[in-house]
C-alpha cells in the first residue's frame, strides 16, 4: 500500500509539472497547487523531484513564439517551443529541414524525420514522420492530397484559387489559415489552429443531406474526427498546446497511459519501446518529450515510475518493478 501511495503522489506531481509549465495554465491552476503542496510534505519532495528529472530530460519550460507569418498576417497566434537552449527554429530540429518546393512532385518523409516545405505560392506545410503527400497547383486551384501521416498548413491568402487539402474521403477548404490533418489508421482528423475552413466529402465520396460533414465550417480550436463516410464526425475542442507540440518536435502527455505514451512516441523511431506487463502498461505519465528519442523518455519514466527499462536489440522493454 505504502509503495501505491508513492507511486500515486509521484504521478500527482507529474501531472502539476505538466500543467504549471504549459502556457495556458490558469490562476486557479496556481491555487490548486499551493493547495496540494501544503496538503502533504511528500507532494513537495515529489515535485521537486519530477522537476529535476524532467529538465534533466530536455522537457523545460514552454515559452510564447509568434511566427513570421502570423506577425505578416497581423494576426497573434498562440504556439509554444521549448527554452532548453534556446528558442528551436523548425530548419535546426533534429531531422527538420527547410525546402522549396516546386509544382507538382510527391515528398515522403521517413519515419523519425520532419520537414518544413515552403510552396510555390508562399504557404508553408510541416510534414510529421512518416508522412506523404502530393501537390497540384493549377490557374484555379491549390490541391495538396495527403496519402499518409500527419502535416501542418500556414496558407498564404489567395482568393482566386482556393487552397484544398484532401485525406481520405474528406476535403479541407480554405484561403488563408492555419491547420493540421491527418491520415492515420483509416482515420481523417482536421484541427484548425487559426482562421476559418470548410470541411466536406471529396466529390467522389458520399455527400448527403444526413452527412453533418457536408460543408461543415470549422471555428479555431475545433477539431473533427471522421472514421468513416457513413459515421458523424466526432468534434471537440482539444488543448492546441499539446496537439501542436509535435511541429517543433515534441510530444506532451498530460495523465496519459504508459502504454498510450509507448505507441506514440514509437511513430518517431525505429527502436520502439515495448511495455512488458499491464502494471506497468496502465500507469501513468505527464511531461514534455522529445520526439524521437525513446531512450531518454524510458530513463525519465525509471525516475519516476516503479519500472526498470531492459534494452533488447532493437527495442526498449519497460517492466514494472513488482
Amino acid at each position: 500500500m505504502h509503495g501505491s501511495s508513492n507511486l500515486s503522489v509521484r504521478t500527482e506531481a507529474a501531472a502539476w509539472l505538466a500543467r504549471l509549465r504549459s502556457e495556458v495554465h490558469t490562476t486557479a491552476d496556481e491555487v490548486g497547487f499551493q493547495d496540494w503542496l501544503a496538503a502533504d510534505p511528500r507532494h513537495r519532495q515529489a515535485f521537486d523531484a519530477a522537476t529535476a528529472v524532467f529538465e534533466a530530460a530536455g522537457a523545460v519550460d514552454y515559452r510564447e513564439q509568434e511566427p513570421a507569418a502570423a506577425k505578416d498576417r497581423g494576426v497573434r497566434t498562440r504556439r509554444t517551443v521549448l527554452a532548453g537552449g534556446g528558442a528551436l527554429a523548425l530548419a535546426g530540429l533534429g531531422g527538420v529541414g527547410v525546402l522549396r518546393w516546386a509544382l507538382g512532385p510527391s515528398l515522403k518523409t521517413q519515419v523519425g524525420e520532419q520537414r518544413s516545405l515552403a510552396l510555390a505560392d508562399g504557404s508553408k506545410v510541416i510534414l510529421d514522420t512518416n508522412s506523404l503527400v502530393k501537390v497540384a497547383f493549377t490557374d484555379d486551384h491549390r490541391r495538396i492530397d495527403l496519402l499518409s501521416g500527419r502535416a501542418h498548413f500556414d496558407v498564404a491568402k489567395d482568393p482566386t484559387r482556393p487552397f484544398i487539402v484532401r485525406a481520405g474521403d474528406r476535403e479541407v477548404i480554405a484561403v488563408g489559415t492555419a491547420f493540421d490533418v491527418s491520415l492515420e489508421n483509416g482515420a481523417t482528423s482536421v484541427v484548425l489552429v487559426e482562421g476559418r475552413v470548410v470541411v466536406q466529402p471529396t466529390t467522389h465520396g458520399a455527400k448527403t443531406a444526413a452527412d453533418p460533414s457536408a460543408g461543415q465550417s470549422m471555428a479555431p480550436g475545433d477539431r473533427l474526427i471522421f472514421t468513416a463516410a457513413s459515421v458523424p464526425a466526432r468534434q471537440d475542442r482539444p488543448d492546441l498546446t499539446r496537439e501542436t507540440a509535435w511541429q517543433t518536435g515534441r510530444i506532451i502527455f498530460e495523465n496519459d497511459t504508459l502504454q498510450s505514451a509507448a505507441t506514440e512516441l514509437n511513430r518517431y523511431t525505429r527502436q520502439p519501446i515495448v511495455i512488458a506487463d499491464e502494471q506497468a502498461a496502465g500507469m501513468r505519465i505527464s511531461g514534455v518529450f522529445r520526439t524521437g528519442d525513446p531512450e531518454t523518455f524510458a530513463r525519465s519514466v525509471a525516475l519516476l515510475l516503479p519500472v526498470t527499462v531492459a534494452p533488447d536489440g532493437d527495442k526498449i522493454v519497460l517492466h514494472s518493478r513488482t
